[in-house]
């Protein structure tokens, strides 16, 4: 069975309760700032109505099809967008747990590239974590980012400080 991976701009219908429990998700949230906060289906769709707005936030939704359905597995944010510099950052997650380790995240990377690229016309994507988040680095350094410095004690995590780690991609 052939799945595969795609993204779409989120709208608030996509705020669903699985989106809701994923973001209230200790360890689906683990590295992100976002584990700090208590979400509920109505900041959620503040914040997805918010990225909309905005003309430099691009909110995705990842997306797992297969010859049946259609299933939202996480998100990917292309965000800080400086048009005149030609760059931006990313931020992911794939939410659905049954989905870590497949290969989805660095796929979903992928497409961000080509609509960074392509869409924006951004010449650079910059993407940070934790150093503990080995995944966050595989597939990173998969879609061809190179680190480029580390932000030394710069991360508050269970009580103690972590390095954060920068990554970049030149986009040809």
């Amino acid at each position: 069975m052939k799945k595969n991976i795609f993204l779409k701009e989120l709208k608030r219908k996509d705020v669903t309760n699985k989106y809701v429990q994923w973001m209230n998700d200790q360890k689906v949230m683990k590295y992100s700032d976002q584990r700090l906060r208590k979400h509920t289906i109505n900041n959620i769709i503040k914040y997805v109505d918010d990225r909309r707005k905005s003309k430099k936030e691009f909110l995705y939704g990842i997306y797992l099809k297969n010859y049946k359905n259609v299933e939202h597995i996480g998100n990917i944010k292309l965000c800080r967008i400086n048009f005149k510099d030609g760059h931006g950052d990313i931020s992911y997650f794939i939410g659905n747990k049954d989905c870590w380790g497949k290969n989805y995240c660095t796929k979903a990377i992928s497409e961000i590239i080509k609509i960074a690229k392509n869409k924006f016309k951004l010449k650079k994507l910059e993407a940070g974590c934790n150093e503990l988040n080995v995944a966050s680095e595989k597939v990173l350094k998969k879609n061809n980012f190179k680190k480029e410095g580390i932000l030394r004690s710069h991360l508050s995590f269970n009580s103690k400080r972590y390095n954060s780690h920068l990554y970049g991609l030149i986009l040809k």
